[in-house]
């Protein structure tokens, strides 16, 4: 476009990032808090601010340490911790959390409590109680309630132990936490009259999904006791607040996964899988269940994931996929490359009630009205809103409209084909002031997962290449989801069928678009993508040059290393790392057996905290690729763990970008001397 621009590396630093959308659900009074991370270069870190809606009108309320709990006590007072302070900065691994309220009618503050928790979630209850949701350390698991003297003596043990690590149990990390060895997520109840905080679940226990309903005085949650192994098999609990009563309503062991269980018009409501036919990444599955009775009905069958597993690097992080409005669940799921909302009621009924081109990050629910955080392949995150069902989409905010106002963003096109007997959904980018009568080198993108997918949002990591003049390529092979579950489903066949599927779309995209150079195509791609990287560098010398983000190299040191591996690697691999025969199957999926045929140029980019794809994946690859001879470079990012290419510091995601351009620069330039595309022309 005229006097347009195209995307550039460093406007990231332009971008507003939105999360934690939560309305008071008043629809005489309405009221919407939202919060606002931007990149700030100079700090390295991310500013937050939160912002409200009262009146039709978005303004500031005031900065954040970081996004912490928000909550609606009632239609007027907002409840939030990590509120920035000027007296006493909060340190960034404070095991204490302060709460402060917020009155949105007349905007008075006040500093409330102070929890001696390192605390993650909180839901109210009943009118005076509040359920606390905290990690704790189970040798000091009642650190909370020690008097100073005793929390001196504590800390003081701690400083002895600090250059030591004691591992006794399994999982021992975690990614984004790092050493988790003795740390549960544990609930709390917090009176606010009276200031008592009293333990509600065992300290071996590690509670996941929470979900109180103040209407009952209930709450529901899921957990799982250990002490050398967790089972990664929760079971279902309700905690009663008028009887102080924990009943268990599904032991542990009996479903794979149980996830967000909710009330609804006082019927417990669940999703759970036992993974008997497609392992750990299978859907979720709708049921209730009988307290009085134990029995469990399935309401609805699904065979996509719920919530968003669109591919971005624009989201620092996303909302529950499951809401209620105590009447019926509203949940989004992924399928195909969008993330339509659902409504779900009691009788198994369940409706499509909004379509979206795009990637619903966050929502919120309130009557007929419902408030989203949306992206699509042309804007990035803004509010919208719609009246269910179908309703016309509104644009609620424009706060990411001046970031793109003189970019040309470069719109996906959808390329489809098919490869080893099925239909796959591939999309191209064409280069900046695109001249179908050049030559220009290509991209090809692979996303990780393999469970997730690539759709048609905003990804400035593409755009910055489109801009630069490159072609780029991504789509999504078998493995992917939102094709159902056995589209998904490739376990012990990782570099198989997902590996043509690849090299199919490839020849494709060359076919479509003749003026590919296929002597100028790069490969790239994270996390699955960085193991499909390693693999296809070993078995074809088509690409210019590579590179290779927190991949994996070797199955055998993922299941002693990675943070999910004693569970991933038997799971997603169909093989025991500990049986002699499976040990050669893992071998035969491990791209490092295949690095002795080599040639191609790569970069291989890791966090050295990264406790999903360890750091030692990547040095694996760079040692035998540095002994054959094979130019390569190793860039290792210090502090970051497996999500520096989506929430990274700011200086150290430009740096990942810089070495990504530097490097096919050198191998795989725009600048090389073009030749004009003739019918039947074969390349270059």
């Amino acid at each position: 476009m005229i006097g347009m621009e195209p995307v550039l590396m460093e406007d990231l630093e332009r971008y507003c990032f939105l999360s934690k959308l939560t309305g008071n659900h008043n629809a005489d009074y309405p009221v919407y808090v939202c919060v606002v991370g931007r990149m700030d270069k100079e700090a390295n870190r991310y500013r937050y601010t939160l912002k409200m809606q009262k009146n039709e009108e978005w303004r500031t309320v005031c900065e954040l340490e970081k996004p912490g709990v928000l909550l609606f006590l009632d239609a007027d007072t907002l409840l939030l911790s990590g509120v920035k302070s000027t007296d006493a900065p909060a340190q960034p691994n404070s095991a204490q959390t302060r709460f402060s309220t917020f009155l949105c009618s007349t905007e008075e503050w006040k500093e409330t409590f102070t929890l001696s928790l390192k605390t993650t979630d909180v839901q109210r209850l009943t009118k005076t109680q509040l359920l606390i949701k905290a990690e704790i350390q189970l040798e000091a698991a009642d650190a909370y309630a020690l008097d100073p003297e005793q929390a001196e003596a504590w800390q003081k043990t701690q400083h002895e132990n600090a250059d030591y690590t004691v591992l006794e149990e399994l999982p021992w990390c975690a990614d984004g936490r790092g050493v988790i060895q003795g740390k549960r997520m544990r609930l709390f109840v917090y009176d606010t009259l009276t200031t008592e905080l009293f333990p509600l679940t065992d300290p071996r226990m590690n509670c996941g999904s929470v979900s109180a309903c103040p209407e009952l005085g209930k709450a529901l949650f899921t957990g799982m006791t250990y002490g050398r192994k967790a089972s990664q098999r929760e079971g279902l609990y309700c905690f009663d607040a008028q009887t102080g009563s924990v009943t268990t309503l599904i032991e542990e062991g009996v479903y794979r996964r149980i996830k967000e269980p909710r009330f609804v018009s006082g019927t417990i409501v669940f999703s759970a899988t036992d993974g008997l036919r497609y392992g750990k990444n299978e859907s979720l599955n709708f049921y209730t269940l009988n307290p009085d009775t134990g029995a469990v009905t399935l309401l609805a069958k699904l065979d996509d994931p719920l919530g968003s597993s669109i591919v971005t690097d624009c989201r620092l992080s996303s909302g529950s996929a499951v809401k209620t409005d105590g009447t019926s669940l509203y949940f989004t799921m992924t399928q195909g490359w969008t993330t339509p909302l659902f409504q779900l009621d009691l009788k198994g009924n369940l409706r499509r009630v909004l379509d979206f081109n795009g990637s619903i990050d966050d929502f919120d629910v309130t009557g007929q009205t419902v408030r989203f955080i949306g992206q699509r392949a042309h804007r990035l995150q803004e509010i919208e809103q719609a009246q269910l069902p179908q309703g016309k989409l509104t644009s609620l905010t424009d706060w990411n409209a001046d970031a793109l106002a003189d970019r040309d963003v470069i719109q996906p096109r959808y390329l489809s084909f098919h490869s080893g007997g099925r239909q796959i959904d591939g999309w191209v980018l064409t280069p900046w002031h695109y001249d179908p009568s050049q030559r220009y080198p290509a991209v090809l993108e692979i996303h990780g997962g393999p469970n997730t997918t690539y759709g048609e949002v905003f990804h400035h990591e593409m755009q910055m290449l489109a801009g630069k003049g490159y072609f780029v390529l991504f789509c999504n092979p078998v493995g992917s989801v939102g094709r159902g579950d056995a589209f998904a489903d490739i376990r012990g066949r990782y570099g198989c069928e997902d590996y043509q599927n690849l090299t199919d779309f490839l020849d494709e995209a060359i076919q479509a678009y003749p003026a590919i150079d296929p002597k100028r195509i790069a490969v790239s791609g994270g996390s699955y993508g960085g193991f499909m990287v390693n693999w296809m560098i070993g078995h074809t010398h088509r690409f210019a040059c590579a590179i290779s983000q927190r991949s994996i190299a070797n199955f055998m040191t993922i299941y002693g290393l990675s943070d999910f591996g004693y569970y991933f690697v038997r799971d997603q691999l169909s093989a025991d790392p500990l049986n002699e025969q499976d040990q050669a199957r893992l071998w035969r999926h491990s791209p490092l057996r295949y690095a002795g045929q080599v040639k191609t140029p790569t970069l291989f980019l890791h966090s050295e905290d990264d406790h999903r794809c360890s750091i030692s994946e990547g040095l694996q690859m760079f040692t035998a690729l540095s002994d054959r001879g094979v130019p390569t470079r190793m860039v290792c990012f210090k502090g970051e763990h497996h999500e520096l290419s989506r929430s990274g510091k700011p200086l150290h995601r430009l740096r990942r970008f810089a070495e990504i351009q530097r490097w096919l620069d050198r191998y795989c330039p725009v600048n090389a001397v073009s030749e004009s595309v003739f019918p039947g022309e074969e390349g270059c």
